[in-house]
């Protein structure tokens, strides 16, 4: 593995590794851990691959503790250009997804292909209603991050998630999961719901993407199945899948399905010989 390095801009310090040979594809990891897509690094054969930790996250820090969505996004443009990488096929998951969409709005250039495992935002209008964020962010008011933990992220991943969780990451790589949610309630919560999708121009994206959801959510009723057919039905070259037997946690549950679609959808839509970088 190669050594963890660091690009520093005003607002932020970026932790990000870049492993492998081939197109470049970059990892947009979720809120709540900044190492649920460790797993999937290690299985994307003949690929570069790009993984950060979000500012607030893991071995990143948010200077600024101002960042919005398009400053997280403007942050992996950074790293794509310090090394050199465009366009890359992305890869975000939950709120990564969303910063993934806002990445291929402001630096399109820099994006050939998205796949989006069940994007956190926009919301949709026929989304099941739950309570289960309203109560997270009472108790992580109270101080009990494990508690708000339970509710969400919880309450969108299927039942056993916490064993999963744990011999994914590791005991101490779940505690840390855990007390990442502080980075959330604290500071992106609130610059996920000022973010503005119609600003961001959606419907113009040109990339092809694919739309990935849980196949458990439908048991769980979870709300991500109806935000991927609201962004199917805005986005002009968008796809929908379902995986089965895999819930919102799905980069721990099944690294090697959720590899899989990640690979089949690439070798789909191949970066064009012109867009490769030398060298």
């Amino acid at each position: 593995m190669r050594a963890e390095q660091h690009i520093v801009t005003p607002d932020a310090d970026i932790a990000f590794w870049d492993e492998g040979d081939g197109e470049a594809v970059l990892l947009v990891h979720a809120s709540f851990g900044a190492d649920w897509f460790a797993p999937l690094a290690g299985l994307l054969p003949g690929l570069r691959v790009v993984r950060t930790h979000r500012a607030g996250y893991g071995r990143s820090r948010d200077l600024s503790g101002r960042l919005g969505v398009t400053d997280h996004a403007r942050h992996l443009a950074e790293v794509l250009r310090a090394r050199g990488i465009g366009p890359a096929h992305v890869v975000g998951h939950s709120t990564g997804g969303t910063i993934t969409l806002q990445l291929a709005a402001a630096h399109p250039e820099l994006v050939w292909s998205m796949v989006l495992l069940e994007p956190a935002f926009p919301y949709a209008p026929d989304e099941p209603e739950s309570d289960a964020m309203r109560r997270a962010v009472a108790a992580a008011e109270e101080g009990d991050l494990a508690r708000a933990y339970g509710f969400f992220p919880g309450s969108v991943c299927a039942p056993g998630y916490l064993d999963v969780m744990t011999r994914a990451l590791g005991t101490e790589g779940f505690r840390k999961s855990v007390f990442s949610g502080r980075y959330f309630f604290e500071h992106e919560r609130a610059a996920f719901a000022a973010w503005d999708a119609d600003a961001a121009g959606l419907e113009d994206l040109p990339q092809p993407v694919l739309l990935v959801a849980g196949g458990e959510g439908e048991r769980l009723n979870s709300p991500y199945r109806a935000r991927n057919r609201a962004l199917a039905g805005r986005l002009a070259r968008a796809r929908q899948v379902t995986l089965p037997g895999v819930s919102h946690a799905m980069p721990l549950e099944d690294p090697s399905l959720v590899a899989w679609t990640v690979l089949d959808f690439i070798r789909r839509h191949p970066v064009e010989a012109a867009h490769r970088p030398s060298g």
